[in-house]
């Protein structure tokens, strides 16, 4: 029996497990039908915690803000992960011989880091403020605009896989196209993503 269909918590997790969730309140289309469970953690450890209690079976599903996003009427069969209330530090980051720059979590949503990175009088990361999804969002799709990609200004990330466990990696871990960021290993694709960004920036 999966969570979705418990819809219970394991011992030690801190955020909130709904059943039933409709997704048309996450999404701006304000359209799609319901989740089976929908889990809000409480920060990344929690979040850590919640993937390592689930069947390796479950399906999750990752979401931040919802931007653009179309659910299907049907539902979605699994657990839907909410990043945005919970994954949203951010601050000033010293990411070594490539200069100061911003450290970002994936609930994030991308224009402050935008603001945040000018207020800092850090430059190159100006485009985001014309994404309006988060950035694990960005991170995954490499979203871009006015000529910009996300990745072309990314120091490091930190992910988690679906077993819960966590992973510095670089750009040279992945194929980064438009519109696309492949693993380069063999390695299972971790779920979510991209939990944390480190954004550089140079002094402007």
């Amino acid at each position: 029996m999966n969570m979705a269909e418990t819809g219970n918590l394991a011992a030690g997790l801190r955020g909130e497990l709904r059943r039933r969730e409709p997704m048309a309140s996450h999404v701006s289309w304000r359209a799609g039908g319901q989740a089976q469970s929908a889990y809000f953690p409480a920060d990344l450890e929690d979040l850590v915690g919640f993937l390592r209690s689930l069947p390796a079976s479950e399906p999750v599903h990752m979401t931040g803000l919802g931007s653009n996003l179309l659910v299907r009427d049907g539902g979605l069969r699994g657990t839907v992960i909410f990043t945005h209330r919970a994954l949203r530090e951010i601050r000033l980051d010293h990411l070594g011989a490539r200069g100061g720059g911003v450290y970002a979590e994936a609930g994030v949503a991308c224009p402050k880091v935008a603001r945040y990175a000018a207020l800092n009088e850090l430059v190159g990361a100006e485009f985001l403020a014309g994404i309006p999804g988060t950035v694990g969002g960005a991170l995954a799709m490499n979203a871009g605009c006015y000529g910009g990609e996300t990745w072309d200004i990314v120091a490091h990330v930190l992910t988690v896989d679906r077993a819960g466990k966590k992973r510095a990696r670089t750009r040279e871990d992945y194929e980064i196209d438009y519109r696309s960021v492949v693993l380069r290993s063999h390695e299972i694709p971790p779920s979510p993503p991209l939990t944390k960004g480190g954004v550089r920036g140079a002094s402007a």
